[in-house]
């Protein structure tokens, strides 16, 4: 089920139908800029050097702090890329000058946060194809370079490749059990997935003084996050990078007194068919209540088509009921929420129910990945049944054993929430590199799905 507030999850049962988850002034002079920015959050940083943000930046010791490796010579200019560098960034808002000092800091604080020598970074603008971009020099002592080819502003692939390099220089890495010794590059190592980045940060707040400690105490800290709730993040909640199946949408036709969920009321009743075979009804009330927001046809239409084939085909209603949940005062006191409030649920029978809300629904990105979760709970029951103990759930529960890593904290809730946000997961990354990072890290799970959602 999905919540709307903060678009947490909340577990519920197939039988209950319980609701899823739901600009300033820059500084006056150029050597000022850089302390202007420092300890700022790039969001801030970002305001200090609106709106001149294409201000040159001085070179070399004006902007670097005694001991800093500087910003290459010649950074405001803009030649050719060199083939030993990467690029950091190709957003234009970020690739200028004023940012260069910007993101030597923050590879530095990557670099060295995990214990490895920041030297040799040489940083400047260079065209690439065109496109002016941020180059960094890459230096070999932090590992092999990234397969990412930009890497962001949050530098994520930089990260992961520093992360399991200082993992592989600590003493204990040699205690780690062998097995898991694969598991856990796999988990730090993701470039652009989640679930990598969550374990990365808690285990950046671990690492100072961690190679002083014993190597048993080392091997226990890295093995640990396997398991560890606190390195999850807390929702799967990858963008939907899918490509959506084609549809067409029907008139609709009217139907007198529908029996949405807690109310009856005239509604109108939409087919949408979609271009691999698969199509399901749309209703949505005739006459909205205008002091709520409503998702449209259109959207449930458009979100759905991003749907598995498989998971689509498990339901055949999007239910875009007229009222809340009547179910909401059972779950706000079941979760100790008082102003708890579902925003999409569905079940074994195939009914997909989106849910109105006083406040401002999840954008289309959002309603697409949790209607790819709650069609993992349409499916899932569908095809193993209630039983969690057997069939198709207790082949499930040995490759969660195998894989050892979940995919959010909320999947750790129990085995039901596992699969839909495993599914998830699998729906909104499948086809992308993304999707590589995961089948490395939950590979017995992905070859379930693989070989049930096709």
């Amino acid at each position: 089920m999905v919540a709307a507030q903060d678009h947490a999850k909340t577990q519920g049962t197939p039988e209950a139908a319980s609701p899823s988850r739901q600009a300033g002034q820059a500084p006056e002079d150029k050597a000022g800029i850089k302390r202007e920015l420092n300890g700022k959050s790039f969001a801030e940083q970002e305001a200090l050097l609106a709106p001149e943000e294409n201000r040159p930046v001085l070179a070399g010791a004006s902007g670097a702090q005694a001991g800093q490796t500087p910003v290459a010579a010649g950074a405001g200019a803009t030649q050719a890329r060199a083939a030993d560098t990467v690029v950091l960034s190709n957003n234009p808002r970020w690739a200028t000058a004023a940012f260069l000092i910007w993101f030597r800091q923050q590879v530095q604080a990557k670099v060295e946060g995990w214990g490895l020598p920041f030297s040799g970074a040489e940083i400047a603008l260079a065209q690439d194809g065109g496109t002016q971009v941020v180059t960094m020099k890459w230096n070999d002592a932090w590992g092999s370079r990234p397969t990412t080819p930009v890497f962001g502003e949050k530098l994520n692939p930089l990260d992961a490749r520093v992360a399991v390099t200082g993992v592989h220089r600590l003493r204990g890495w040699g205690a780690v059990e062998g097995g898991k010794q694969g598991k856990i590059d796999a988990l730090l190592g993701g470039e652009t997935n989640l679930v990598s980045e969550a374990a990365r940060n808690d285990l950046r707040r671990k690492f100072a003084g961690l190679d002083a400690r014993p190597e048993s105490e080392q091997a226990g800290t890295l093995e640990g996050l396997l398991g560890a709730r606190e390195a999850k993040p807390g929702l799967a909640s990858e963008a939907v990078e899918t490509t959506p199946t084609t549809f067409t949408l029907s008139a609709p036709s009217e139907q007198s007194n529908y029996e949405f969920r807690g109310a009856k009321g005239d509604a109108l009743v939409y087919r949408a068919a979609f271009s691999d075979g698969t199509s399901l009804t749309i209703v949505a009330p005739k006459a909205p209540d205008p002091g709520m927001h409503y998702h449209s046809v259109q959207e449930a239409a458009e979100a759905a088509s991003y749907l598995p084939r498989q998971s689509r085909a498990t339901i055949h209603t999007v239910l875009l009921n007229a009222r809340k949940n009547p179910d909401d005062a059972h779950w706000a006191v079941q979760y100790n929420t008082p102003d708890f409030h579902s925003y999409m649920t569905a079940g074994a029978a195939g009914i997909v129910t989106v849910y109105p809300n006083d406040k401002p629904l999840p954008d289309a990105g959002g309603m697409r990945g949790s209607m790819i979760h709650e069609t993992g709970h349409a499916w899932s029951y569908q095809k193993w049944g209630n039983d969690k103990t057997k069939g198709g759930w207790a082949r499930w529960k040995a490759a969660m054993d195998a894989d050892g890593i979940a995919v959010s904290q909320y999947a750790m809730n129990d085995i039901a929430e596992d699969v839909a946000e495993t599914v998830q997961v699998y729906g909104s990354t499948q086809g992308t590199p993304k999707y590589g990072e995961y089948k490395s890290m939950i590979p017995a799970r992905l070859a379930i799905l693989e070989q049930e959602l096709g």
